[in-house]
Parts: C-alpha cells; sequence; structure tokens
C-alpha cells in the first residue's frame, strides 16, 4: 500500500484510540483506586482516641491580681497515631480534694464543670494553636480551694457516637502568704 493510503486508516485507528481512552475517563478522576482508607476510616483516624491533662493544668488567676480565681486546664487530644488533633464534642472535669490512704487518691468532690465544643466559634475560643492544646479557665463558685493542699483533676470527652475517654493529673496549690498579702493590700490601695 501506499503512503497516502495508509495515512487516512491510520488518522481513523489514532482518532479511535484517544476517543476510547477519552471515554474511560472522567472528569475529575484522577486515578484513585478503592484500595485507600473509607471516609469512616479515615474520620475515626484523625478523632480522639486518648486525652491528656497537661502539667501546665494548676489553679490561675484569671484577673489582675494573683489569687487564683479557678483552675487553668491545659489539654491535648490525641489521635491514633498520638498526634494533638482538634476535637468536637463535650469535656467534663471533676476537681477532687487528694486522699492519701484511697487507691484513687480522690476524696470529696470539690466541683465540676461541662465545656462544649462544638462549632467553628468554640474552636477559636478554646483552641491554643502554638502549643496545640485545648486551654480551659475552669473558674470555682463560693469558697476558694485552700493552698497548700493536693488536689486531683478528672477530665473526660464524649464525641457524638463515639466511647468516652478519660484522663486525671494530681497537683497541689500553692500560693505563698507574701503574694497573698502583696494582692490583697495593692486590692485595697
Amino acid at each position: 500500500m501506499s503512503l497516502p493510503r495508509i495515512l487516512p486508516i491510520l488518522s481513523c485507528l489514532t482518532l479511535a484510540a484517544v476517543l476510547a481512552c477519552l471515554g474511560g475517563c472522567r472528569r475529575g478522576d484522577i486515578g484513585i483506586t478503592s484500595d485507600g482508607p473509607s471516609v469512616e476510616q479515615l474520620v475515626s483516624f484523625y478523632s480522639p482516641r486518648s486525652i491528656k491533662i497537661l502539667p501546665f493544668t494548676k489553679p490561675k488567676s484569671f484577673d489582675d491580681d494573683v489569687i487564683p480565681d479557678g483552675v487553668g486546664v491545659s489539654l491535648r487530644p490525641l489521635d491514633e497515631a498520638g498526634d494533638p488533633v482538634k476535637a468536637y464534642g463535650t469535656f467534663m472535669f471533676e476537681l477532687y480534694a487528694y486522699r492519701k490512704a484511697i487507691g484513687t487518691h480522690k476524696g470529696e468532690m470539690l466541683a465540676n464543670w461541662t465545656q462544649q465544643v462544638l462549632d467553628t466559634s468554640d474552636q477559636k475560643q478554646f483552641w491554643e494553636r502554638v502549643t496545640s492544646t485545648y486551654e480551659f479557665q475552669l473558674s470555682w463558685e463560693g469558697k476558694p480551694l485552700p493552698p497548700g493542699n493536693r488536689y486531683v483533676l478528672v477530665a473526660s470527652f464524649q464525641s457524638p457516637g463515639s466511647e468516652r475517654l478519660f484522663d486525671e493529673y494530681e497537683f497541689e496549690f500553692r500560693v505563698t502568704r507574701e503574694e497573698i498579702l502583696k494582692a490583697l493590700t495593692s486590692s485595697v490601695e
């Protein structure tokens, strides 16, 4: 066959091959196969699997004086790989007096708090980007905690459709007499 007779046949075959390839591709299809994780697996992997109360948790003053108004809690949710992750759900906190003779060291319950983190505005309020932690200010009502004692803080987290996560943290409340006197005298002036 001569070249002029073959060119139309080759052109038709090339066009047919291109159309066959294009017909098999859909717009937006980038070759993802079903071998990867499902959406449920991804959600599970990037959801909190544990929570950790960090050592920065302690009684704090939330105003201008040094006398603590409550407990400043620094808490980090961790995913399946142990990395910090944001959490959506309800955080619950219970503060107990420390008891030496009890195995759990939890004595009388002194206070409890519930804090929901359900939307983007809650995330902006409580999430600390630099440390990848949640920072909660748990104010106590009525009589403040006496300094010089130990306490047990129990935190739990419940996300819709998941199991409840727990952590405990023991701390000592230390405020020197001089700090209290200075705060009292500066508030009188």
